[in-house]
């Protein structure tokens, strides 16, 4: 609480004070300098901000040189199943469901993929195997045991070609 001269009629006000109590002027301990101080520094945030989450041309640029072609992809493990994963998660979904005897149920998070990991089931076809472990199928007596899964997948024909389930957790 420190007391400053109204910028107005120059009596000793307090700094927090709305109004001055000798002429009644608005804000009397923030002076015009303060104010345009304030409105100068909230404008060099905004700019730094904006400059911050805006990419430049060259960046785009060289996000389109990236991109590699399915020939070249088709290739690499990596590529190839990572492209593959999200039709192969839809693709294989009810499959691997099909396997249980009684019920399933899925225990993956909303956005979480089905399938942790893939390998090749045949490099020169360009097939997949993606292997997951987030389902429990239910047994005999009710009890929900997790199942690691297996969905032989054809990226070109976009198909399911066979699937496998046991017990266990990867």
């Amino acid at each position: 609480m420190a007391l400053q001269p109204c910028k107005s009629c120059k009596q000793q006000v307090d700094n927090s004070a709305k109004s001055c109590p000798h002429c009644g002027v608005a804000n009397p301990g923030v002076t015009a300098g303060q104010t345009i101080g304030g409105l100068v520094v909230l404008v060099i945030i905004v700019v730094v901000v904006v400059s911050m989450c805006s990419s430049s041309n060259d960046e785009k640029s060289a996000e389109k040189n990236v991109q590699v072609d399915d020939a070249t992809c088709s290739q690499e493990l990596g590529c190839w199943g990572n492209k593959h994963s999200i039709p192969a998660g839809v693709y294989c979904q009810e499959p691997v469901e099909r396997l249980a005897n009684y019920t399933s149920r899925w225990v993956d998070g909303t956005l979480e993929s089905k399938f942790s990991r893939f390998r090749w089931l045949n490099k020169d076809e360009g097939t997949l195997t993606y292997i997951g472990d987030k389902i429990e199928f239910q047994n005999g007596f009710g009890a929900y045991q997790k199942h690691i899964y297996e969905c032989d997948y054809s990226p070109e024909l976009e198909a399911v070609i066979e699937v496998r389930a046991r017990p266990g957790q990867l």
